[in-house]
């Protein structure tokens, strides 16, 4: 998966996460957040073949503390984010958020 394509699905999170509340964070959302991240967060890690079971455990403790942080570090972003669009909306009335949004999308896919 290339940069753009990666930018583009993080734009896609942002799209659904203007489209629900805090509040309505349902497990349709949830399916669709996992959907959109396939693949983003795909590694490759050399090891020894066959890798030691103990180095198999150490490879998995750490990938699984980063991505849950930078789950945390991502569910603080769109908390911001949240609160940009509602300052945005309250300013602006005639603000249509979803737009920018397909604007950048369209934008990064020009780029590449």
């Amino acid at each position: 998966m290339d940069k753009v394509e990666i930018m583009q699905r993080a734009l896609g999170v942002l799209m659904l996460t203007y489209d629900y509340e805090a509040t309505e964070a349902s497990d349709d959302l949830r399916t669709a957040l996992k959907v959109l991240q396939q693949g983003v967060f795909s590694y490759d890690v050399e090891l020894e073949k066959p890798p030691s079971p103990e180095t198999e455990a150490v490879v998995k403790q750490a990938l699984d503390q980063v991505l849950s942080q930078f789950a945390w570090f991502t569910a603080g972003f769109m908390f911001a984010f949240r609160g940009v669009v509602q300052a945005y909306e309250n300013d602006c009335p005639d603000a249509d958020v979803k737009e920018v949004l397909r604007h950048l999308a369209i934008q990064l896919a020009e780029r590449d």
